[in-house]
């Protein structure tokens, strides 16, 4: 019996150290949450502030889109930035992302945003994933007007270290 628990502890000793020897994960995840500081018809800027589990810090994000009232609108490219305490990003918008309205009113209509992005080191990709609120009010006549939105969700990197 006392082999076995020699065994067992060997075991368990040399997994424990194949774990800890191990390569962190080299992943890392920012919520972001922000206002939109500049629009056109095409273009969408946007400022706020970045959290990952390790680092805090503030983000701004250039997004280039069709425009939204096209039938399938479609994120066209951008740049963003993110100047956290322990890491400062900067990288480009890849063409492709996608746009969907999610509902809501002149008052209040909502978009899910999603795209890819690259670092500027061209080895670093990831993914983004957010919710754009317009905030707006309607004319007379039928038009809207949107006065002010915000941006709230994620950003993802697979091989940040």
């Amino acid at each position: 019996m006392i082999w076995f628990r020699r065994l067992c502890m060997a075991v368990g000793v040399t997994a424990a150290l194949t774990v800890f020897a191990a390569p962190a994960s080299a992943q890392v995840v920012y919520a972001l949450a922000g206002v939109e500081i500049e629009a056109t018809s095409y273009v969408g800027t946007f400022d706020g502030v970045a959290k990952a589990p390790d680092d805090f810090g503030t983000f701004w994000a250039v997004i280039e889109h069709d425009k939204l009232s096209d039938p399938a609108p479609q994120v066209t490219g951008g740049s963003f930035a993110i100047d956290g305490q322990l890491r400062q990003l900067q990288g480009f918008i890849i063409p492709g992302g996608t746009i969907t309205k999610l509902g809501g009113s002149c008052q209040k209509e909502r978009f899910a945003v999603t795209g890819q992005v690259v670092l500027n080191d061209f080895v670093t990709f990831g993914a983004f994933n957010v919710t754009l609120t317009h905030y707006g009010f309607s004319l007379p006549g039928g038009g809207c007007f949107t006065f002010f939105a915000t941006v709230k969700g994620g950003i993802f990197f697979a091989t940040l270290q």
